[in-house]
């Protein structure tokens, strides 16, 4: 399996955050050529590194996975549920209109 898409989101939610790869790398207790090789695609961590990973850049696992699901439209839909919330009522309520319009009585 190519990591190298998971490894590419890791690295920009990293550069967003202003973390270096030696202070991920200290802060869930890896070294710093590990997180490189993990950002490049060259290395696939394990669950437990993963995990603290993800808690670490606070990502969740399907936004650094959802190239490589075959069920990725749950990420998106959920994507868009929390875009959806954040609009006013008004453009909810016109978003929910072509919803309605496009299921009908489904």
């Amino acid at each position: 399996m190519d990591f190298s898409k998971a490894g590419n989101i890791i690295k920009q939610k990293r550069l967003e955050l202003g973390i270096t790869q030696e202070q991920l790398a200290e802060a869930v207790d890896l070294c710093a050529d590990y997180i490189c090789k993990l950002e490049r695609g060259k290395r696939i961590p394990g669950l437990v590194n993963f995990i603290k990973i993800l808690n670490v850049l606070d990502l969740s696992a399907d936004e650094v996975l959802t190239t490589h699901l075959n069920k990725s439209y749950v990420s998106r839909t959920t994507k868009y549920t929390e875009c959806i919330g954040k609009l006013s009522k008004s453009e909810q309520d016109r978003i929910f209109r072509v919803f309605d319009a496009y299921f009908g009585g489904r």
